[in-house]
């Protein structure tokens, strides 16, 4: 606005000069003007046109060209059009370098929150490797218990075994000392030499030594045998009471081969049918014999995949964190979409979801099957069976909507809105259609407050945050197993 002002400005005053200094005046359109007298003499005109006029003409002045504004007003015009355009091609161009500023400070800050997502991560791998140490020490503490209950004490245990180590010493210190005095009797020789008597008893220690480490290993075998025949007894018990094993494994034995256990090619279970040989509920497993193993949490015979009673863990995470695994199998945590991805491959499971709002009301959802996809499809949800309305108090369906979609993160959006990131949208990560009917990995809140950013499920609670949330899947009857293949 500014540069048309001062171009019209600029106008008005060069019309004012080009005007004061021709000194022409402006025509009005409309005025027409007076017809010329007619002369009033025209003859004595005449005859004064024929004498002869001895003085000069007096020279009119030139008349001054008249000034054309209107040419001069069009080119301003001209220039103050494309003055106008370069201001609005200027402001165009600031306004992009804004936007791109805005997206390189939430660029920059989404980095920061997933470098403190790695950083956090990283703090609760270092706290559940030092609970897993704690547990194997419990566990070993445990067995040294019940190895004094059935043998004794150790200090008697070691006490005894010093005893009939010294017995030993002095049984053949004596027999060292009977064949000396057979070797060399007391006639011209005197006493033996004093090299063999030290290379002989030499040899004799070592024996001794062998003797009693032969004893201890022996020891040791009876007692991990008697472990296994523990083992299996409550092997059995659990069995009696209804909880079958999965068909094809055996117990775990980590005893020697040929003491009452399998051979020394031993398999590790492949789900937590075997969940009383888990220490607190953490078992490792190991699908196929050529799999690497790895550790879940156990809920009887389901395995737990998702986890969530406070805010200890953040899940608002990136797509690396989602595909490995997060948190701690003893507190919150998920397992990661490569294991979830191996473990719904390996055989058909179901799944079931149990919820608590902050009122203390508890509901579940069972789905006949359950199994996702690759990292390479992006991980979608590829089966979700029938929902199980047989469970009470029911919680209502709020994931077949999801079924078929693939997970996304805040990092990576994989969702169907077209507009939008529901991911970021909800604080979290899942398997988006457009949106969500339910949102479990969403924000945790301390008390129960409504909104699209916690953690809800539609048909259970509307969109009111839950207290707690666990996921677990388990493998079905190998009847079905047999009509998948």
């Amino acid at each position: 606005m500014r540069p048309q002002l001062a171009a019209i400005a600029t106008v008005m005053v060069l019309a004012a000069i080009c005007g004061f200094g021709t000194g022409s005046v402006l025509e009005v359109p409309g005025v027409t003007q007076a017809p010329p007298l007619p002369p009033r003499n025209l003859r004595n005109n005449q005859t004064r046109s024929r004498i002869p006029n001895n003085f000069r003409s007096i020279a009119t002045p030139p008349i001054a060209p008249r000034c054309d504004y209107k040419e001069l007003m069009t080119n301003l015009h001209d220039r103050v059009g494309i003055l106008v355009t370069l201001d609005e091609d200027q402001r165009h161009r600031l306004e992009v370098i804004d936007k791109k500023l805005d997206q390189l400070v939430e660029s920059s800050s989404a980095r920061m929150e997933s470098m403190k997502a790695q950083q956090l991560d990283f703090l609760h791998r270092l706290d559940s490797f030092e609970h897993i140490q704690r547990l194997s020490r419990n566990t070993l503490d445990e067995l040294k218990g019940e190895t004094d209950q059935v043998f004794g004490p150790r200090n008697v245990r070691e006490l005894k075994h010093k005893l009939r180590n010294r017995k030993k010493m002095k049984d053949i210190s004596r027999t060292v000392r009977d064949v000396s005095q057979e070797q060399y009797p007391s006639s011209g020789i005197g006493t033996f030499n004093e090299s063999n008597l030290n290379l002989s008893s030499r040899l004799d220690a070592l024996a001794t030594l062998l003797a009693s480490t032969a004893l201890s290993v022996r020891s040791v075998q009876v007692e991990v045998a008697n472990l296994s025949r523990a083992i299996r007894r409550q092997s059995r018990l659990i069995q009696g009471k209804g909880l079958r094993s999965t068909p094809g494994q055996q117990p775990i034995f980590y005893g020697p081969s040929g003491l009452n256990g399998p051979t020394a090619t031993r398999q590790l279970p492949s789900s937590c049918s075997y969940s009383f040989l888990s220490n607190h509920g953490i078992l490792k497993v190991q699908l196929t014999p050529e799999s690497e193993s790895f550790y879940v949490s156990c809920d009887e015979d389901w395995t737990v995949i998702l986890s969530r009673t406070s805010d200890d863990v953040n899940f608002e995470r990136g797509w690396l964190d989602y595909r490995d695994g997060f948190g701690n199998l003893a507190g919150d945590f998920f397992i990661g979409l490569n294991k979830l991805h191996a473990l719904t491959s390996s055989a058909l499971h179901e799944l079931r979801i149990v919820m608590e709002d902050f009122s203390g009301n508890v509901a579940y959802a069972g789905y006949s099957l359950f199994a996702i996809g690759s990292e390479k499809e992006l991980y979608p949800l590829v089966l979700l069976g029938k929902f199980q309305d047989n469970l009470t108090p029911s919680a209502g369906d709020s994931l077949s909507y999801h079924a078929g979609a693939k997970f996304s993160t805040v990092d990576q959006d994989n969702d169907n809105c077209l507009e939008c990131n529901c991911a970021l949208r909800h604080k979290g990560a899942g398997w988006f259609n457009n949106c969500a009917k339910s949102n479990l990995f969403g924000e945790y809140t301390t008390q129960n407050q409504p909104g699209e950013t916690g953690i809800w499920w539609d048909t259970f609670s509307g969109q009111n945050s839950l207290k707690r949330v666990r996921w677990m899947i388990r493998p079905i009857s190998e009847g079905i197993d047999d009509a998948r293949r």
